[in-house]
């Protein structure tokens, strides 16, 4: 999706949150492309890592529209990444596209774990 003025601080309040409840956060660059290219595009994030989020506009982890997680081929990718960096909880932050992106994750995470096992 596109840039939003409070997200920089949505960020910043869901990672300081996690590492204060004893949870690892990672930030996924550009968002659901982020997720299905993997590698540098998720990032763990630390305390320091935040820090100065709020005093900066636009959105430091980018924001990007994915044709490839509309597709079957590009959320068994996106599973494959969460599953290969420990991630098993995802915080969305974004509009109709990419609520209805998380909840056909969530629909379909059954079939797309079972999926990577067989193959």
């Amino acid at each position: 999706g596109g840039d939003s003025s409070g997200m920089n601080a949505a960020v910043r309040s869901i990672v300081r949150v996690a590492i204060s409840r004893g949870c690892e956060a990672y930030a996924i660059f550009e968002g659901y492309e982020g997720l299905v290219q993997g590698g540098d595009m998720i990032k763990q994030f630390n305390w320091g890592d935040v820090r100065g989020y709020l005093s900066i506009g636009g959105t430091l982890i980018r924001t990007a529209r994915c044709q490839s997680f509309r597709e079957h081929k590009g959320r068994l990718r996106a599973a494959y990444n969460l599953i290969k960096n420990g991630i098993d909880a995802l915080i969305v932050c974004g509009g109709d596209g990419t609520l209805t992106g998380a909840d056909t994750l969530r629909s379909e995470w059954p079939d797309l774990t079972k999926e990577l096992i067989q193959t």
